[in-house]
């Protein structure tokens, strides 16, 4: 990756990055600019056994009973994270919080539907489940999809 600095008589530093934006040395950089920390893998628990996943396999993860469960495909594995953590982490994976207890994996959903309450119901890519997405996450959910990802 080729670095040039020069001095310009503007208020607010600029970046300005050509080239594959995609790449993952690409999103390294932007993920370090933004403060955001950054999970490739991780350790998930099922059955007494751990299992060491890419975050991007992950469909979404669930809060339920005071546990964190991670959904890949039809399996459910435990996470030792905190739903906080794992939306800090994961919003640069393509990770985004869609109700009180729910993160879902923006890269893994099929379509979105509104509801007439206000809610939305995403469906899944390859998968029978529908998530709710809260009316109280649905801007933050559009800017996020439109914005980030």
């Amino acid at each position: 990756m080729k670095i040039i600095l020069e001095q310009a008589g503007v208020e607010e530093p600029e970046i300005v990055i050509r080239g594959d934006i995609s790449s993952p040395q690409v999103q390294n950089v932007i993920e370090l600019l933004n403060g955001k920390k950054s999970l490739q893998k991780m350790f998930l628990f099922k059955s007494e056994k751990e299992y060491l996943v890419d975050i991007t396999d992950v469909v979404y993860f669930e809060a339920d009973n005071n546990k964190i469960f991670a959904h890949i495909g039809n399996e459910m594995y435990e996470t030792r994270h905190k739903l906080y953590e794992l939306e800090s982490i994961g919003y640069t994976k393509g990770f985004i919080r869609i109700s009180k207890g729910i993160i879902v994996n923006i890269h893994h959903v099929l379509s979105v539907e509104a509801e007439f309450s206000g809610n939305y119901t995403l469906a899944l890519k390859g998968m029978q489940t529908r998530l709710t997405l809260s009316r109280k996450y649905v801007k933050g959910f559009k800017q996020y999809v439109m914005e980030v990802h």
